[in-house]
């Protein structure tokens, strides 16, 4: 046997990659080895414990998809009184019906598709993972995976629509909240119009600083949706009652002076405030250089002073070329419309001022939900498409998608497993000496066939001469 020798570093870096894709590939078969026992042995006590009405037919084998990769199954198929078939195993993994695909799978898939195009996820996932799945199925996973959490939600927000019917709350206290809200223009395809407007609202019971100059909000609620004022309104108190209880609650109503958030103020009985961010933006652009006049105007806005303001920019005015007269005149009527919401809201409140900061949070959440996932690059979406992701990203947001993962359906499964016979179940098969396993040689290596193409690659990865 002569063995080749490693000449370089560069040979010898292409051996360590080799290595650690063959060893990978080793653990993660012995992992799945290890899964495909340990479920089968659990299909075994599920035929001890099935009601009795449960018959069994035969056994069939099926590959599950799971995050070690492909796994062949072999489990019991029973019929139930009504003649229904049924894989209680399957039902138990939480998989639909001819697509085994296990909740861990799932979970992962629908993470990167929140936060890439459905193409890259399927590429990531398959050259970091044994996972393999097509785009197509990743999409079709992220259009099926949360209908049932979303089609409950639409349900309950229907209710409260028609009966006034509140949700189950948690019973959070919070004596003032601060909504905000905006829109972001979306394209579409397939569609009979070409752009549609999702709204995005959000709730934070105030800030707390992370670093220097650096705060978020605490205990954020993030609602979104592509319906009209009145049901999107509706739709942020489903998501507020079910956590407070807003009996004695006092709300600040952000925006940037749409009618659709103005509405809101007069649903919810809050105090408007006009948005800072668009305010001073709207400001600087119309004042250029002028900061003494821009400072004097932004605390006249903020004590509230309408008019002082507007005498301010008819001013300034007076003094600047026609086009930027214009752009001043633009932004005192923006100011006029927006007059009851200029003051400040820290004005009036009892804390100082340095406990609470102005509003404006809107503006990073409808950047970090919304755009960079669904706006970039180009994209377009069907209307469906994007409340099915908007429900994704807003469960990613509020670390529920496991949660929503889960059917109700999987709660429905006729059998009852003891925790304590499981526990040790899997203890036994955990602790079970696989060194066989590993003793396991490639005779193709030395054998008749060693000088066929197919085994030439082997040895290529393994980096043996024979």
């Amino acid at each position: 046997m002569k063995t080749s020798l490693i000449k370089n570093g560069k040979e010898l870096k292409q051996l360590l990659v080799s290595l650690e894709e063959v060893i990978l590939a080793k653990i993660m078969e012995y992992a799945r080895i290890i899964f495909r026992k340990l479920l089968e042995q659990i299909d075994a006590l599920i035929r001890q414990y099935r009601p009795r009405d449960l018959k069994v037919i035969h056994k069939r084998s099926a590959w599950y998809r799971t995050s070690l990769g492909m796994i062949w199954v072999s489990r019991r198929r029973y019929q139930d009184k009504d003649g229904k078939y049924r894989y209680l195993l399957d039902e138990l993994m939480g998989m639909d019906k001819h697509r085994h695909i296990t909740l861990a799978v799932k979970e992962i898939a629908c993470r990167l598709a929140g936060e890439m195009p459905f193409r890259k996820s399927a590429e990531v996932l398959s050259r970091t993972t044994p996972i393999d799945l097509s785009f197509p199925t990743i999409h079709r996973l992220v259009q099926t995976a949360l209908a049932d959490s979303q089609g409950e939600n639409e349900q309950a927000l229907t209710r409260l629509e028609e009966d006034g019917a509140l949700p189950e709350s948690e019973g959070r206290k919070a004596s003032l909240l601060l909504l905000e809200a905006d829109g972001v223009a979306l394209s579409l395809q397939r569609e009979a119009r070409s752009k549609a407007e999702v709204k995005l609202g959000i709730a934070y019971e105030g800030w707390e600083k992370v670093g220097q100059d650096r705060y978020r909000t605490v205990n954020k609620t993030c609602h979104a949706d592509i319906v009209g004022e009145e049901r999107f309104w509706a739709g942020m108190a489903l998501k507020l009652h079910q956590r407070y209880d807003l009996s004695d609650t006092q709300y600040i109503i952000g925006g940037d002076g749409a009618s659709w958030i103005k509405e809101g103020v007069d649903d919810w009985g809050g105090q408007y405030q006009l948005c800072r961010f668009h305010l001073n933006r709207a400001l600087t652009r119309a004042l250029g250089n002028d900061k003494e006049t821009l400072r004097a105007v932004q605390d006249h806005c903020r004590r509230g002073e309408v008019d002082s303001a507007l005498r301010l920019l008819g001013q300034a005015a007076g003094r600047v070329p026609i086009t930027q007269a214009k752009e001043i005149r633009q932004v005192s009527k923006y100011l006029k419309s927006n007059a009851d919401g200029l003051q400040d809201y820290r004005e009036n409140l009892a804390q100082p001022d340095s406990a609470w900061r102005r509003t404006g949070a809107i503006e990073g959440n409808v950047d970090k939900l919304i755009v960079r996932r669904m706006k970039n690059q180009g994209m377009s979406w069907s209307l469906q498409g994007i409340r099915k992701m908007l429900w994704l990203r807003i469960s990613l947001c509020e670390d529920k998608l496991q949660e929503r993962l889960c059917s109700p359906r999987d709660e429905n499964v006729p059998v009852t497993l003891p925790e304590k016979m499981i526990r040790r179940l899997i203890d036994r098969t955990l602790k079970y000496d696989y060194y066989d396993y590993f003793r396991a040689t490639m005779p193709a290596l030395s054998g008749p066939h060693s000088s066929r193409p197919w085994v030439e690659m082997l040895k290529s990865l393994t980096r043996i001469a024979v």
